[in-house]
C-alpha cells in the first residue's frame, strides 16, 4: 500500500489551537490611587488567560456548558476489521463530537465493541469463502452499535496485516476479493479500498496515533509504540529534528498531532512473535523444510510437542541438556540462537533507543502477562531486565503447560535490548486496555478515517 496509503487517511488539517497568553507588563509605583487599577489589571488579565484558554483548549468544561444550554451532539461510527495472522477481530466505534468556538472540530470516543475470532483470515487460503464468512460474523456482531439509519454513511474497513503478506501473491489477492464482494452486501459505506492488506508502516502509524489518542497526548509529549503480532513487529516514534537523518528517509512520514510532526516507523516482517518462533526452530535445523525440529530453547521434558504455524502443524522436542546445567547457561545457549536468528532477518537496526517513554502492545503484553510480570486484567510496567529474569526461569524450568515460554521470553529481551537498544532498567508500560478502550491500531485507523470525512464536508 505504501507511503502515498498513509498520507491518504492523514490528510488532516493542522489544528490552529495554539494558546493564547496575555503578559501585562507595567512599572507602577506604590502610590495608594493607583492600587486598586493595579489588582483589577491583574484580575482582569488572568480572566482573560483562564477563558482564551478555555476557548482554544476545547476543555470539557466549555462542551459541558454548551450541552446544558440545549447543544446537542453529532454522532460518527466506523467499523474496523483487524485481519491479523493469529485471529480476526472487530473493533465497532462510535465517536461524539464536541462542542467547539476556535480551530478544527475534534472527537470524542464515546463507545466501542470488541469481539475476535480464531484463527486468522490466513487459515482459510484454500477455502475464501469460508474466510470470507469469518468476517461478515465478526461484523454481524457489532451491528447493534451502529444504528440501521446511520449504516450507509459508516465507514467499512477491512484491512489484513502479516497474515496475508506472508501469502503468495495469488492467493491473498483470491481472499481479499472474496471479502470485498461478501461485505459490499452489508449495507455499510464500503470504499474502493475498503478491504487491503495493510501496509506495515500504516500500522505502525495508527497504533502510534492510539495509543497517544486514549492518554490524551497527541500535540503534546508523545510516546513511542511498539507492536508485537504473530507475523510483524512495528516500532514507532516521534522524531526530534536532530536525529532525523540516523533514521531511514523512506522510514519517516510527517503526520498530523496537533501541530504536524515527524514519526519514524518501520515494520519488521517474520518478527512477529510467532514467525520468530518458527524462524528460530528453523534455522536450528539447519533451514531444512521439515515438520520436526529440536531446539535448545525448549526443555528436555518436551518431546513431540504439536504446534501449528501458517497452516502446517509441526513436532517440537527439546534437545539434550547436559547434567547439571546452570540456569544462566542455558538462557545464553538460547540467547545466542535467537540472537543470530534476529540479526539476519532486521532489515534496518536503530542507532538508539525511541526517544521519550514506551508503550508497548499485543504479544509484548501476552508473553508478560504469562510470566507474572504484570497483572492479566489491569497491566502495568515491565523492564528489560525484568524479561531476561523471567527468561532466566524459564529457560530452566520443566513446564509442560507453556513449552515456548524460554524462546519467547528470551525472542522479548532479544528484540527489545539487542534491536531497539532499550536500556535494562527503563520501564515499558504494557497495555491491552486504556480507560476501557482496546489498543489497538484499529482506533487510530477509524479515528483518522471519520475526521478526514468531518474535514472533507464543507468541501463536498
Amino acid at each position: 500500500m505504501g507511503k502515498f496509503s498513509t498520507y491518504r487517511y492523514l490528510e488532516l488539517k493542522d489544528d490552529d489551537t495554539s494558546s493564547s497568553h496575555i503578559n501585562v507588563r507595567r512599572s507602577l509605583k506604590q502610590p495608594r490611587k493607583f492600587k486598586k487599577v493595579f489588582i483589577f489589571l491583574i484580575v482582569l488579565a488572568a480572566c482573560g488567560t483562564y477563558f482564551l484558554g478555555l476557548f482554544t483548549g476545547q476543555t470539557q468544561w466549555f462542551d459541558g456548558l454548551a450541552k446544558s444550554l440545549g447543544y446537542e451532539s453529532v454522532y460518527h461510527h466506523a467499523v474496523i476489521i483487524d485481519a491479523g495472522s493469529s485471529g480476526s477481530r472487530v473493533l465497532a466505534y462510535k465517536f461524539r463530537v464536541p462542542f467547539t468556538v476556535f480551530g478544527q472540530a475534534n472527537l470524542d470516543l464515546v463507545d466501542e465493541y470488541f469481539e475476535e475470532s480464531k484463527p486468522g483470515l490466513s487459515s482459510y487460503v484454500d477455502d475464501p469463502k469460508k474466510g470470507a464468512d469469518t468476517i461478515v460474523q465478526l461484523i454481524k456482531k457489532a451491528e447493534f452499535l451502529t444504528p440501521l439509519e446511520k449504516r450507509r454513511s459508516t465507514p467499512l474497513i477491512v484491512r489484513a496485516t502479516a497474515g496475508l503478506r506472508l501469502l503468495p501473491a495469488d492467493k491473498a489477492k483470491q481472499l481479499v476479493q472474496e471479502v470485498a464482494d461478501t461485505i459490499a452486501k452489508l449495507g455499510y459505506d464500503v470504499g474502493p479500498n475498503g478491504v487491503e492488506i495493510m501496509d506495515g508502516s500504516d500500522e505502525g502509524i495508527f497504533i502510534w496515533y492510539t495509543v497517544n489518542l486514549l492518554h490524551n497526548l497527541i500535540g503534546g509529549e508523545t510516546m513511542a509504540a511498539l507492536d508485537l503480532g504473530g507475523g510483524s513487529t512495528q516500532i514507532t516514534f516521534q522524531l526530534r529534528n536532530e536525529d532525523m537523518k540516523m533514521y531511514p528517509a523512506a522510514d519517516q512520514y510527517v503526520v498530523p498531532a496537533g501541530d504536524n510532526i515527524t514519526l519514524y516507523t518501520h515494520s519488521y516482517l517474520n518478527l512477529g512473535l510467532l514467525a520468530a518462533r518458527h524462524g528460530v526452530f528453523r534455522m536450528e535445523a539447519g533451514d531444512n523444510d521439515t515438520n520436526e525440529f529440536v531446539s535448545v530453547c525448549v526443555d528436555p521434558i518436551v518431546q513431540k510437542e504439536k504446534w501449528t504455524y501458517g497452516n502446517k502443524q509441526y513436532i517440537i522436542s527439546g534437545a539434550p541438556r547436559p547434567d547439571g546445567m546452570k540456569r544462566e547457561s542455558v538462557y545464553k545457549r538460547c540467547h545466542a540462537i535467537v540472537s543470530q536468528y534476529v540479526e539476519r532477518t532486521l532489515d534496518f537496526k536503530p542507532k538508539r533507543a525511541p526517544a521519550g517513554s514506551v508503550a508497548a502492545m499485543s504479544f509484548f503484553y501476552e508473553v508478560a502477562a504469562d510470566a507474572g510480570l504484570i497483572d492479566v486484567m489491569t497491566g502495568g510496567q515491565v523492564s528489560v531486565s525484568a524479561y531476561r529474569s523471567a527468561a532466566r526461569r524459564a529457560c530452566s524450568a520443566s513446564n509442560v503447560e507453556q513449552p515456548w515460554a524460554c524462546v519467547d521470553l528470551v525472542y522479548m529481551v532479544t528484540l527489545l535490548h539487542d534491536a531497539y537498544k532499550i536500556r535494562d532498567e527503563e520501564l515499558i508500560s504494557l497495555f491491552k486496555k486504556v480507560n476501557g478502550h482496546e489498543v489497538s491500531w484499529a482506533l487510530g485507523l477509524a479515528y483518522t478515517t471519520v475526521m478526514n470525512k468531518i474535514t472533507a464536508a464543507p468541501a463536498a
